[in-house]
């Protein structure tokens, strides 16, 4: 049973902040540069219940949330923002449903979270042994964690999200947290188990972990965006195959990258123009950058094809190779008078 709301977990978490971190907290909520906006008179020497109510009246109640623990994580309230997260994870999370991160452009963000990266951190270097629990075990134990958080045990979907990781890196966190916090991971290690599954039909309990993980991630459309992109990326690794990888990014996200490139459209020919001017902004690894490589490598080969077919011409046309005049040269070589 949920035994508190939202809008009532607001409330008690700006009630404990202190002076100067609610000052603060009020000053990042006028600064916000997504919409909606909020207005400095609208947050100008109002009290905890007038910002309460702003934040749910602008945002919804569920919407507030995020905007809230965004904040207070921005003010290195991390200890409230911890708290605010616990007590209202039952009331927003009733079906184990994962909350995407989106960058700033409004793209989906792929890349490990501060707090994954915090993570693997501090695992490394690995030192405990791999040593997975029976899938009972971590159905039970998932069933208890739903409980322990007001769930319905009985929704399949929402104990899915509680089921721990057994292996890799994220070992201990939940699947849930995973999509959150690193979908680009989660998206190649479902590519990769499905190309396992096809070869073999093991029933360890790690392999028995991943199928789990794969029956939760695969539900959602995100998810199997990157897990496509996984798939034509690892083609793209074989010779001559490269421009088998999706672009993954951008409203040519589902296109390959050899189709976006040869492909007659003058909104898709100038996305390529617009690529080529990015090689010195993106960031190493990236889908951009990935996309980037792969156009330039293009570009040189056009490049050398058609000085190829140029020689070629000239020779068929019995035409003299061209030699380009250089000041300060002998008499009679490299131009036509001399000095």
């Amino acid at each position: 049973m949920v035994h508190t709301t939202i809008k009532k977990a607001l409330k008690n978490t700006l009630q404990d902040l202190r002076r100067e971190d609610f000052l603060e907290f009020c000053h990042q909520l006028k600064d916000r540069r997504e919409e909606p906006r909020v207005r400095y008179r609208d947050v100008e020497n109002k009290s905890v219940l007038q910002i309460t109510d702003l934040l749910v009246s602008t945002f919804t109640e569920r919407g507030a949330l995020p905007v809230a623990l965004s904040i207070l994580k921005l003010i290195n309230c991390n200890q409230e923002a911890e708290t605010l997260y616990s007590e209202t994870r039952a009331c927003v999370d009733v079906k184990g449903d994962p909350t995407f991160r989106k960058t700033s452009s409004g793209e989906l963000d792929t890349k490990p979270s501060q707090e994954a990266l915090n993570h693997k951190a501090g695992r490394w270097p690995f030192s405990s042994p791999v040593t997975g629990k029976t899938p009972q075990e971590v159905e039970a134990e998932a069933e208890a964690r739903v409980l322990s958080e007001g769930g319905d045990p009985r929704n399949e979907r929402l104990v899915l999200s509680r089921f721990m990781i057994q292996f890799g890196q994220y070992k201990d966190q939940t699947f849930k947290w995973l999509l959150e916090n690193d979908l680009s991971y989660a998206a190649k290690m479902v590519a990769c188990h499905e190309k396992q599954r096809q070869n073999t039909k093991c029933q360890s309990s790690l392999m028995a972990n991943k199928d789990s993980l794969t029956r939760y991630a695969i539900a959602y459309p995100e998810v199997l965006q990157e897990v496509r992109f996984h798939r034509g990326y690892e083609r793209s690794l074989q010779s001559g195959q490269e421009g088998k990888a999706l672009v993954g990014f951008g409203k040519h996200r589902s296109e390959t990258l050899e189709d976006l490139y040869e492909s007659k459209d003058r909104d898709k020919i100038s996305y390529i123009n617009f690529l080529r001017n990015k090689k010195s902004t993106c960031d190493q690894g990236s889908k951009m950058d990935i996309a980037v490589r792969y156009i330039l490598q293009r570009d040189k080969k056009q490049a050398a094809a058609s000085r190829k077919r140029r020689a070629s011409s000239d020779t068929r046309t019995g035409a003299p190779p061209k030699v380009a005049a250089k000041r300060g040269g002998r008499p009679g070589v490299g131009g036509r008078g001399g000095w």
